[in-house]
């Protein structure tokens, strides 16, 4: 065999041996870690490279000064082919992320824009079947058919009250989106208005069959617009009244997240309203879509003449952001908890 063959073969062997040692640890990596894997492997490459390369040359029985000359540029190759394999891989990576989060970004937004549609749908549904029904029993009335007049009277005034929550709904998300709706903020006791809240929301739990309970708890002060933070709580409370079957209970808690705490917090970082319902359970894709516009998942738990268009969700957690806060739903086993964290007040006279 020609020296030169037998120099290629030594080289190819040895490079072959060394990446398929490199590329069987890179996977067992990948399974742990696929960013690391990923960087390990421009690493492996060079490596099998040099170590053909050098273990070639001291095979062709080269000079001790020729010997030293290769491993000095591999000693010198190398560490620059490593560097330039990690800045291809963190330049690759950062391209990749931003990939990522445009997909993401994408979706999200075709999700919004077919929630919006499908709000806009059931808006226009909604709207149209109580003014169908106030015209019938406005001509009935009119024409004198009306067998109990005081009763078309109450349903009229119930069907009106019914469009104008839904009018205010469209109205507030408009605000909300435009940033129009940033209020007064002043400091608030959570507890005192969710219980405020609740005690108003009595009347629409008695006519479901529904309990509402407010756990006991310490006062927690938030700086909050007064109006726009009571909305969002009896959105909450509201939509979790409608969705438990009667029978149920929906029980309510005001506590606070020590996460984050600063010296200047009255003992902890964020008050936390947390609103359980008995909504026999949700599904992952439900739980996806909890607060999106105009999504009101299972139609068949909610009667019809109840229902809003779905956004007492979407606006309650625009108000607690537009407020520094968050808001989250939990699937429990007889049906879900919604979260709405607020940042805590200083202390007075701090």
């Amino acid at each position: 065999m020609k020296p030169e063959i037998e120099a290629i073969a030594i080289a190819a062997g040895t490079a072959g041996l060394v990446g398929l040692v490199g590329a069987t640890g890179t996977l067992a990596l990948a399974r742990r870690s696929v960013p690391a894997a990923t960087a390990v492997g421009p690493a492996v490459v060079v490596a099998s490279m040099a170590a053909g390369v050098w273990v070639a040359a001291r095979e062709m029985f080269l000079s001790e000064q020729d010997l030293a000359l290769i491993s000095y540029i591999l000693g010198i190759c190398v560490p620059i082919a490593l560097v330039c394999g990690f800045l291809l891989y963190r330049a690759v990576r950062r391209v990749d992320i931003e990939a990522g989060r445009a997909h993401a970004a994408r979706e999200r937004e075709q999700s919004l824009a077919a929630s919006r549609r499908e709000m806009i749908s059931w808006a226009s549904h909604d709207l149209r079947s109580p003014l169908a029904g106030i015209r019938i029993m406005s001509e009935a009335l009119e024409d004198g058919l009306a067998a109990d007049p005081a009763d078309y009277h109450r349903r009229i005034r119930r069907e009106s009250d019914r469009m104008t929550r839904m009018v205010d709904d469209l109205l507030e998300m408009s605000r909300l989106n435009q940033g129009d709706a940033l209020g007064v903020p002043s400091r608030v006791d959570l507890l005192a208005l969710t219980q405020d809240v609740a005690r108003s929301q009595q009347v629409v739990a008695e006519q479901h069959g529904v309990q509402v309970h407010v756990e006991p708890g310490a006062p927690a002060v938030v700086v909050v617009d007064p109006a726009l933070v009571e909305r969002a709580v009896a959105n909450v409370v509201h939509n979790a009244i409608l969705y438990t079957a009667a029978g149920g209970a929906v029980t309510v808690s005001v506590g606070r997240s020590d996460a984050g705490a600063d010296p200047g917090s009255e003992g902890g970082a964020r008050a936390v309203l947390a609103v359980e319902d008995e909504c026999g359970g949700v599904s992952p894709e439900e739980l996806e879509r909890m607060f999106d516009p105009g999504w009101r998942g299972s139609t068949h738990r909610t009667p019809q003449s109840t229902a809003g268009i779905g956004l007492g969700l979407t606006i309650a957690r625009a108000i607690v952001e537009e407020a520094g806060g968050s808001a989250r739903c939990q699937p429990l086993e007889q049906g879900c908890r919604i979260t709405l964290e607020l940042p805590r007040a200083a202390a007075a006279g701090s």
